[in-house]
């Protein structure tokens, strides 16, 4: 068995048996401890986390502060696991860890790969867009210098960045990228972006924002 998460409907397609058989087969084995209960009707043989948190429903992607771990731009170590999905889903305690689900609008599930990992296979969102989802579910960030680190470490593609904005096409977030993007990646979009109007917008929740930036219309 290659899959990460093994299921019930797993093992009849793969045994070509019975569903008493496969649930027999589930219990068996995990109470000889080489399968790992996940969460009801769920199992794995996996010691990735990141591989197993991602797989549990389809579709998911790893995004936010755990994504930035993973990418290595923040030295913090969290046990919170953060999905994206399209569903709702509980929050699952496994092992040492918290796996937490996000279900966000399909407008914004896009922007991820499925990527190997280890042995295994697990979906991670792109640079591009682990911006995005940090800017728009910024409490999932724990403080402002956090969003500030993948602001600095991303590897951001300009081109694939407009694309990304232009699909959301909203202009309080366009003034927020737009400003992070010039102010550290010394990367001006304001040319190529709809963002221009009257509203001041604050660039983060965290702040107190004491002071404005005229061009992007964003309160600091």
């Amino acid at each position: 068995m290659n899959e990460t998460i093994i299921t019930k409907t797993s093992i009849q397609q793969q045994k070509d048996t019975s569903e008493k058989y496969a649930r027999t087969f589930l219990e068996r084995n995990h109470n000889s401890n080489k399968l790992m209960r996940v969460t009801k009707g769920k199992y794995t043989k996996s010691d990735n986390i990141y591989s197993i948190a991602t797989n549990l429903f389809t579709p998911t992607y790893l995004s936010f502060w755990s994504a930035s771990y993973f990418k290595g731009y923040t030295e913090q170590i969290i046990n919170q696991i953060q999905v994206v999905a399209t569903k709702k889903h509980k929050t699952i305690n496994y092992q040492n860890y918290t796996i937490d689900f996000t279900k966000t609008n399909k407008k914004y599930f896009f922007g991820f790969e499925k990527i190997k990992s280890g042995n295994e296979f697990m979906f991670l969102v792109d640079d591009e867009k682990l911006l995005i989802d940090s800017i728009h579910y910024e409490n999932k960030l724990g403080n402002f210098d956090e969003i500030i680190k993948i602001v600095k470490n991303a590897k951001i593609n300009k081109n694939k960045m407009l694309q990304y904005l232009k699909k959301i096409n909203n202009k309080s977030l366009n003034k927020k990228i737009g400003y992070l993007l010039e102010q550290y990646k010394t990367m001006d979009i304001s040319k190529e972006i709809d963002y221009l109007d009257k509203n001041y917008v604050k660039l983060s929740n965290f702040l107190e924002c004491k002071k404005t930036n005229k061009k992007w219309k964003v309160k600091l």
